[in-house]
């Protein structure tokens, strides 16, 4: 049986939790044939009672693996561009017959993406930071509302919910924390070639 790559396992863990970790394993070892949404869940069960473990996906439920839990899982990892479906009618039912494959040589590309999204996001934050005054109320219990300067200007400096005065806050430590951040990003390598499989 083909093993999942690190990386990847941790991409569908976030993506899916256990269950996508499953239908992953899934896909992978069934590369070279057709295989159903109602055949992953089928294997996946079949597997788990052979290996003795005792996993209950459905925590709310008798059954311990639901189709429509499977297939929700499948359209996610669809989403995130690591499955594909092709959809057959079925002549006899008329009902739509779906067979799923993985897309898991996209991982790098896929993850390479998502981490300059997030790169996108840092440094918009940052240039956000280093651009504005901010101002809070001390007094207040929710003191955690930050005011932008021309709020802060607007208000006379003045907290609308108690009345105090709007201070200053320092936001080095943030500005700071994310240049950190993304300069550790910069650095991370996600070539799937730089874990060992």
């Amino acid at each position: 049986m083909k093993e999942l790559n690190p990386l990847l396992r941790s991409l569908l863990f976030i993506i899916g939790g256990d269950i996508a970790i499953e239908i992953g394993i899934e896909l992978l070892n069934s590369e070279d044939q057709d295989i159903t949404d109602e055949d992953i869940t089928e294997n996946i069960l079949a597997r788990i009672k052979s290996e003795g473990r005792d996993v209950d996906f459905e925590p709310d439920d008798t059954e311990k693996l639901k189709l429509n839990t499977v297939r929700k899982t499948l359209y996610k990892l669809y989403g995130e561009k690591l499955a594909q479906f092709r959809r057959i009618r079925d002549k006899s039912t008329g009902w739509f017959i779906y067979y799923w494959w993985h897309e898991f040589d996209l991982l790098e590309e896929i993850l390479l993406e998502k981490k300059k999204l997030v790169e996108e996001k840092l440094r918009e934050r940052l240039e956000f930071e280093q651009n504005n005054y901010f101002f809070i109320c001390n007094e207040c219990v929710n003191n955690n509302i930050k005011y932008n300067f021309e709020d802060a200007f607007e208000m006379n400096f003045r907290c609308p919910d108690c009345g105090g005065a709007l201070i200053a806050q320092e936001n080095d430590d943030l500005i700071n924390f994310l240049k950190e951040k993304i300069a550790r990003l910069e650095k991370f390598d996600l070539t799937v070639d730089s874990v060992k499989k």
